[in-house]
């Protein structure tokens, strides 16, 4: 799968602002908050798989 440049563009600047952080707070929130995101990404595709 690809992304888009906008797609791009937005990783590129999520990277660079966990690059950035030096606050081990800040970074655990921000771990927390991908997981969540990546669990619901998960739920979702599976979802949708078994629909078809």
């Amino acid at each position: 799968m690809h992304l888009n440049l906008s797609q791009k563009f937005e990783a590129e600047s999520l990277k660079r602002m966990i690059d950035s952080t030096t606050d081990v707070q800040e970074l655990q929130k921000l771990a927390r908050e991908l997981t969540d995101l990546y669990m619901r990404q998960r739920a979702a595709t599976a979802w949708v798989v078994s629909e078809q």
